[in-house]
């Protein structure tokens, strides 16, 4: 029974709905990214799973992240999120929540200034994804005990979950 036990958890099964809960990761930066940057704007789209990618945006002050399927990237009428950066700005991994071979949901680790405050917070920022849509959901301050799974836990209710109704 112990042994089932740890192969459930080393799974990842979740209990919620007998779903299989997935996770993989994919870079945020490098060779598999494609870079469209220009001297104004860095900005570059790197694959995810199942047809889905993220496009990164950083014009300097203002970062946004962008999160759909690659056919309707283009398409989309506004970033997914975006806020005032600062530093890297962006981790260098996306790990995507997957049901039934789906991204539903997605952890990234961020930094950006405070209000008109020059802090940096650095943060693992949690996005549900819904079809095309993508919303950020909340994020954990990196320095909060177990930031790792108080972020998965929030990225398994989004994928649950899905966008909040506009």
């Amino acid at each position: 029974m112990r042994r089932e036990l740890a192969v459930v958890i080393a799974l990842g099964i979740s209990g919620v709905h007998g779903a299989v809960a997935q996770t993989k990761f994919t870079p945020a930066t490098g060779p598999a990214c494609k870079d469209e940057s220009t001297d104004e704007l860095g900005l570059w789209t790197c694959p995810g799973p199942a047809g889905y990618v993220m496009r990164f945006a950083d014009e300097g002050n203002i970062v946004s992240v962008t999160i759909a399927p690659r056919s309707g990237i283009e398409k989309v009428s506004g970033p997914t999120a975006q806020w005032r950066g600062s530093g890297k700005s962006f981790g260098e991994k996306v790990q995507w929540i997957m049901r039934a071979g789906v991204p539903r949901a997605a952890v990234m680790r961020t930094w950006r200034r405070v209000d008109e405050d020059e802090r940096e917070l650095q943060e693992l920022s949690v996005f549900a994804i819904s079809g095309a849509n993508a919303c950020l959901v909340g994020s954990v301050d990196v320095h909060t005990d177990k930031a790792n799974d108080a972020a998965l836990a929030r990225a398994q209710q989004a994928a649950q979950a899905g966008c909040p109704p506009k």
